[in-house]
């Protein structure tokens, strides 16, 4: 802390907290952890805050925490790390993304209009060779691809910046589950099943929930693609809803349980095969997380796997 932030050893540091060097406005995310975590004796945390040096430079901080109890006593040992040159750098990263993104989406959703225009003019043209109407379809499809990535890109950047708004409303699951699984019904390739009650209601953003089981939806045909039924459950528990998508495909491997929902990650079994920012499930988790709900994944390798998550069952 001497070396750190400049402070006098014995006039400055003794007898003080990490806490009385952070912003003011820095203090929540301290009381957040001291309530959460200190008291529940977790093994261990991280968190990245800014410090005051005794200049008044501040920066920015990685601070990790052990905790371990020792006869009664809580003892560990904390890491300080100062971080700045990398904080400035991912701001900058974030920023680049953000513009660039922004950007690509006006004149991509141009194209996107203009190819649907193009579809329907000569959808019923027999004169149009068949050849080329395949090549628009493609197109098409490769406009929607890109379209969706800069999506996950814009809401990576929103999420970041504390900025990813809920618009929160009534709706029921099983006319979500129709409406956003319809153009995969429409390949005539896969078979999505909805099980559980007809009209079961839950509360949260229409559009951000339908982004989420689209999600999964449309992982499950990338990477189970010999999975030809696709399992959609909503059921009602005592406070919550809980709804599962779940494939027959090869599974996931252990060691991607814990981090398939983490930013950029993307599953190691047939990582080459597969497209994608791997961005789709950490925006998911981050969608579930500001409506109070949880978020996970059960698989065996080999056997399939079920992604779900949970809404709670009242409006908050």
């Amino acid at each position: 802390m001497v070396q750190l932030l400049g402070y006098d050893q014995k006039e400055d540091l003794v007898g003080t907290r990490i806490l009385d060097f952070a912003p003011i406005d820095h203090h929540k995310d301290w009381s957040y952890l001291q309530e959460k975590l200190w008291k529940e004796l977790t093994p261990s945390f991280s968190l990245e805050t800014q410090l005051i040096k005794k200049d008044g430079t501040i920066i920015w901080c990685q601070i990790t925490s052990i905790l371990f109890p020792d006869n009664g006593q809580t003892l560990g040992y904390t890491i300080i790390e100062d971080v700045t040159e990398k904080y400035n750098l991912r701001q900058q990263k974030e920023e680049f993304i953000s513009v660039a993104s922004h950007e690509l989406k006006t004149p991509l959703t141009s194209l996107k209009a203009t190819l649907q225009l193009i579809s329907r003019i000569v959808s019923n043209d027999i004169q149009f060779p068949d050849n080329l109407k395949k090549l628009l379809v493609r197109a098409e499809r490769s406009a929607t691809k890109l379209s969706l990535l800069v999506v996950d890109l814009l809401n990576t950047t929103k999420i970041e910046q504390g900025e990813l708004a809920l618009n929160k409303s009534r709706f029921i699951v099983s006319e979500l589950v129709e409406s956003c699984c319809s153009h995969i019904q429409m390949e005539g390739k896969y078979n999505i099943k909805f099980h559980g009650e007809q009209y079961l209601e839950v509360f949260g953003d229409h559009q951000k929930i339908d982004q989420v089981l689209v999600n999964f939806v449309t992982n499950a045909v990338k990477y189970a693609p010999n999975s030809m039924e696709i399992i959609i459950r909503a059921e009602k528990r005592l406070h919550d809803v809980k709804i599962s998508v779940t494939d027959k495909g090869q599974g996931l491997l252990a060691d991607d349980l814990n981090k398939v929902f983490d930013r950029y990650y993307r599953a190691k079994f047939n990582k080459n095969q597969t497209s994608g920012l791997g961005l789709g499930l950490y925006i998911s988790a981050q969608i579930i997380s500001r409506h109070g709900g949880e978020i996970g994944v059960n698989s065996t390798l080999g056997e399939g796997a079920t992604f779900w998550f949970t809404l709670p069952d009242q409006e908050q």
